[in-house]
């Protein structure tokens, strides 16, 4: 950044879009946000599409690449409300930091990628930058950006996920998938005349537990956890259960395959019958009528560190005057979009602490978000 204008403007839009709640499908106020401050740095083109993503866009002379930067405009609720010591949604700036849920995760940094595509110089930019606030990304990661891209191709993407600014190069996946048992109710003071679904469940549980994980260099372990059982019908009284329903959260490593997935575990539950295994599909209605669909399963990717796009991604580092470092990121992101389903070379790289991700009292310090500005401005120079 160059100016006191600059600096205060990334604050005022991290503030802004903080005090605009917006959990996924209720995303207006924050997009209205991300819209008008758009428009006011002078984007080129500024859009909503279908879901309700905003999209800025930037056209430079030349032949330069089409570079996509990307930050989810939704946020978790604030729970425990009584433990905040700020109001979540008041985006309080005190001691050099903005305090508020969604600061972080991830307001901060999308104010940092909407600021430094218009601060950079026009006159350099040989290529096109784009800029989405894209939506639901809490509740499926991936598919609102797909979308995006589908009709706007970019030959590179910056997710603007929290990594102390280091660079992402590297992803976890995660998958949804639900696991059913059946069995005959019955009257629970003669249970020989059912068949407990909930007992064959716990068979199941046990052989997936005992699944020995896959594991990668880079990503480390695949997870698959427990996450909610609910036997039917619910809530139970003196009715032998007829059916069991698990949903598991699968953290998914390079390589693993929809197919594959799925496979492994009816694999291990093979020979115990009136089992069944499936994705579970996800929609998010949106704040604009349409409705974001797709089943719950977002790949794991990575990018080579010899890339065009993480030497970009190093340059800004440094330009910022800080020590360029890459590292693997351990949750799910809109690059399982972007790298995962569309193949496009894709890095994750943004200001704050993702110690700070779905936490009381979230904050994002002032200085790493104009920090982040200067490494998106960094890489944006790269181009030119």
């Amino acid at each position: 950044m160059h100016t006191q204008t600059q600096h205060d403007q990334v604050i005022d839009l991290c503030c802004e879009l903080v005090r605009a709640k917006s959990m996924a499908g209720q995303e207006a106020k924050a997009a209205a946000v991300a819209e008008r401050w758009m428009r006011q740095l002078g984007y080129d083109e500024v859009f909503v599409d279908e879901y309700g993503s905003v999209v800025g866009r930037i056209h430079g002379g030349g032949d330069g690449p089409r570079l996509h930067f990307d930050g989810h405009l939704d946020n978790v609720p604030a729970t425990a409300l009584e433990q905040w010591t700020h109001d979540p949604f008041a985006a309080d700036l005190v001691d050099n930091t903005i305090w508020g849920r969604g600061a972080t995760d991830m307001k901060g940094p999308l104010a940092a990628m909407i600021c430094a595509a218009a601060f950079a110089p026009r006159e350099k930019l040989r290529g096109t930058l784009s800029v989405s606030a894209s939506v639901a990304e809490e509740e499926l990661e991936g598919p609102a950006l797909s979308a995006i891209l589908r009709r706007h191709p970019a030959d590179m993407v910056i997710i603007g996920e929290s990594t102390l600014l280091q660079a992402g190069v590297g992803q976890k996946g995660r998958a949804g998938i639900r696991v059913t048992t059946h069995g005959r109710p019955a009257h629970s003071s003669v249970p020989h005349m059912g068949d407990n679904a909930v007992y064959r469940m716990v068979e199941a549980i046990q052989r997936l537990r005992a699944l020995a994980p896959p594991e990668d260099a880079l990503l480390g372990l695949g997870i698959l956890e427990l996450v909610e059982i609910v036997s039917s019908p619910y809530p139970g009284t003196s009715i032998i259960p007829d059916r069991c329903t698990v949903r598991w959260d699968r953290r998914l490593i390079r390589g693993e395959t929809r197919e594959g997935v799925l496979a492994g575990i009816r694999a291990a539950l093979s020979g115990l019958d009136r089992v069944d295994v499936e994705y579970l599909h996800v929609a998010v209605p949106c704040y604009t009528g349409a409705t974001l669909r797709s089943d719950d399963f977002h790949p794991a990717w990575d990018v080579p560190e010899t890339s065009e796009l993480v030497v970009a991604a190093l340059h800004g580092i440094a330009a910022a005057g800080l020590t360029p470092r890459t590292c693997p990121i351990p949750y799910c992101t809109n690059g399982s979009g972007s790298a995962g389903d569309l193949g496009i070379p894709s890095v994750v790289i943004g200001p704050g602490d993702p110690a700070q991700f779905h936490v009381i009292d979230e904050y994002i310090s002032v200085e790493q978000l104009t920090s982040g500005v200067k490494v998106y401005l960094g890489m944006i120079q790269h181009f030119q």
